[in-house]
């Protein structure tokens, strides 16, 4: 499907899961070469900058957060930009959320007339980048949102719940800097490049190098969320462990009392002939006081050595 936005004399052009005809349709009105239209098929690659003589070509992988059952995970999915002096290409396979709030506002505009900072494609490439990473940033709140709420169920004697929540985050967060991660080369090149370039101007370096900023600062928040998730692994993981000895330590104080009253229970029926206090009338209960005394006096001896409360 081919969406074709256009605004003095600029024109945006969405491909949304593009077969051959659409793609050929393109690649000959641009005078593109058959690579970039090979590459703007469904056929997933790694984030990546090529340069062209007239326009450039930008492959990014996006992380995107969605409800899978009772969690969430972290999916890509990836957009082929072909930036031109007066066009722009995005070719993806997926619905992508950013990209159809911006071409709202993007429409609204230009039926406006109020947009007057869209000198060249350039400009609406960092405008469209800007808005999917705005998305990321929104991602990775909604994390550590979930980090934060993961904290206080902690403190709130559920710790072994909060043990796979954890480990669903750390996975979330672990797809999301792979991804993520990516792009510092892509922004790197793409600097260098218009450092020297005049394809869009020399301001222009202006724009990427802050899309680099961006990229840079989504990093740091990743490596800050999964400081926090250690932390609180660290924390969740000593809780357990102080609960798990303390159940241990019960069960152990437990035996122990139970011991000696099994070990008097097996004295007294030995087989044998004469048993001390098995033939008597009152044999039973004097026997079943000395098991009470001997627990008692257990307890007691634990209580004094701060072992029980």
């Amino acid at each position: 499907m081919i969406t074709t936005h256009n605004h003095r004399g600029l024109v945006w052009i969405d491909l949304q899961t593009p077969n051959d005809k659409e793609i050929g349709d393109v690649v000959r009105r641009y005078g593109l070469n058959p690579l970039v239209g090979e590459e703007l098929k469904d056929s997933p690659s790694s984030a990546k900058v090529n340069f062209y003589k007239d326009y450039i070509l930008v492959v990014l992988t996006l992380p995107v957060r969605i409800h899978s059952g009772e969690a969430y995970e972290i999916v890509d999915r990836e957009v082929d930009f072909v930036i031109g002096k007066n066009f722009l290409i995005t070719s993806r396979t997926e619905t992508l959320e950013q990209l159809e709030y911006f071409a709202k506002i993007f429409d609204t505009n230009a039926a406006l007339d109020k947009d007057s900072t869209l000198e060249h494609a350039g400009h609406l490439f960092y405008y469209i980048v800007q808005r999917i990473y705005s998305g990321m940033f929104q991602d990775l709140e909604n994390i550590k949102d979930s980090l934060r709420m993961a904290e206080s169920h902690i403190f709130n004697n559920e710790e072994k719940k909060m043990v796979e929540v954890l480990s669903f985050l750390s996975r979330e967060l672990i797809d999301f800097k792979q991804t993520a991660h990516s792009h510092h080369d892509v922004w790197t090149e793409l600097t260098s490049f218009t450092e020297k370039s005049t394809l869009f101007g020399n301001e222009f370096y202006s724009y990427v190098h802050t899309i680099k900023d961006e990229s840079n600062h989504i990093n740091e928040t990743i490596v800050n969320a999964r400081e926090l998730l250690a932390d609180l692994r660290e924390t969740n993981d000593a809780l357990l462990n102080t609960k798990q000895n303390e159940i241990i330590k019960v069960l152990t104080l437990v035996s122990f009392i139970f011991y000696p009253l099994t070990f008097i229970a097996s004295v007294f029926t030995i087989p044998g002939i004469h048993v001390p206090l098995t033939e008597t009338r009152f044999g039973w209960w004097i026997i079943s006081g000395i098991m009470m005394v001997t627990s008692l006096g257990i307890v007691l001896y634990f209580r004094k050595r701060g072992w029980i409360k």
